[in-house]
């Protein structure tokens, strides 16, 4: 008799030992409508509901997941338009005030565009496989052409006068040529931002060569941080 009641009831203690939420758990068996058969009759209901609400909890992160990876691709995608208006007002002034070097002008400003236009296409073709956003493809090459396009892109912006100081020699680096540009101009565009519209700004791009590696300082004139959010910087 006590066989028959102890050892449900360790049967029932050995499953609670091993449950996990988010698993699927193996539910238990008592056909006799006793006292014991409640307790496992609740512990069945408890193991099911569990394991719907862990479900729910699951789909909400991913739904989560899924609205921070749109935030993050919509914000890679809106930085470069900006810019790329400019270029294209800029190409069209110069059309219609028929300038002498127009033709030249219209392929430094072509070909500025298609490489931000690849750089979208890529990020929209990686959200779209979903995975993620695209794996680093990192060679060597030289970052002056990388910034100096970079800041081409945002040399339309008015009352906004962006200065570029680099070395003479080849600034060679590891790194991912698309990734770097997303990230210039994400932050040149921040420090446009920051410069309110009724003050003539200044942006000062500095690229150092500090033997063993490469420093780039960005610096705006505009009204900085506010010192409550410094512990979040």
């Amino acid at each position: 008799i006590a066989n028959s009641i102890t050892q449900p009831l360790s049967i029932l203690a050995e499953k609670l030992k091993k449950f996990k939420l988010g698993k699927t758990n193996e539910l238990l068996e008592w056909k006799s409508n006793d006292e014991i058969g409640t307790l496992i009759y609740d512990y069945n209901n408890l193991t099911q509901e569990l394991e719907r609400s862990a479900g729910l909890l699951a789909k909400t992160e991913r739904d989560m997941a899924w609205r921070e990876m749109a935030k993050q691709v919509a914000h890679e995608i809106k930085n470069p338009l900006t810019p790329m208006k400019l270029s294209i007002q800029h190409l069209q002034r110069a059309l219609k005030d028929n300038i002498p070097d127009v033709k030249e002008l219209t392929e430094k400003i072509s070909q500025r565009l298609i490489e931000q236009i690849e750089n979208l296409s890529n990020i929209a073709t990686a959200f779209s496989d979903f995975a993620k956003m695209p794996q680093g493809n990192f060679i060597h090459l030289d970052i002056i052409p990388i910034l100096s396009s970079t800041v081409e892109l945002f040399q339309e912006s008015e009352q906004i006068e962006i200065k570029f100081q680099y070395p003479e020699n080849i600034c060679l680096v590891n790194g991912d040529k698309e990734q770097l540009m997303r990230v210039f101009t994400n932050i040149i565009k921040n420090a446009i931002q920051a410069i309110p519209e009724n003050q003539e700004g200044i942006i000062d791009i500095l690229l150092e060569d500090n033997q063993t590696n490469f420093l780039i300082s960005i610096k705006d004139n505009g009204v900085g941080f506010d010192m409550q959010y410094a512990d979040k910087l």
